[in-house]
């Protein structure tokens, strides 16, 4: 009888081979929202455009979270943290994938959600 870890193997397998075959950059990109970025050839679901902002809260209510998202310019490689009204987004600017994951913890820890923040790269990532 397969055990349970067997059967989520085979379903994680099924999974990866659906992607790999339907190809990760078939799905048009949403305006305004970079893709994300590619490290060993992997996305990064930190950086998935489903993950960034979608321009879905006020004014009022970004600037509400804006003073808690700031929290991330004492991380080392966040650049800029700014509220950006025309797309309704906070911009965190940083200069690696790993700052963006560590930037996407705090802002769960400060109870910004994700889906205000928009995270940037500074620096493109080199594909090998």
């Amino acid at each position: 009888m397969p055990s349970i870890a067997h059967a989520r193997s085979a379903v994680t397998v099924a999974a990866l081979v659906a992607v790999s075959v339907i190809g990760a950059g078939c799905a048009p990109a949403t305006a305004g929202i970079p893709p994300a970025p590619i490290a060993s050839l992997w996305p990064d679901p930190t950086y998935e455009p489903e993950r960034q902002c979608q321009g879905g809260y006020g004014p009022e209510e970004l600037q509400g979270y804006l003073s808690r998202a700031r929290l991330a310019l004492e991380l080392p490689d966040t650049r800029a943290v700014t509220l950006d009204n025309e797309t309704g987004c906070i911009n965190i600017v940083v200069d690696g994938v790993g700052a963006g994951r560590l930037a996407e913890l705090v802002m769960r820890g400060v109870s910004v959600p994700r889906g205000a923040v928009l995270l940037l790269l500074a620096t493109p990532v080199q594909r090998s």
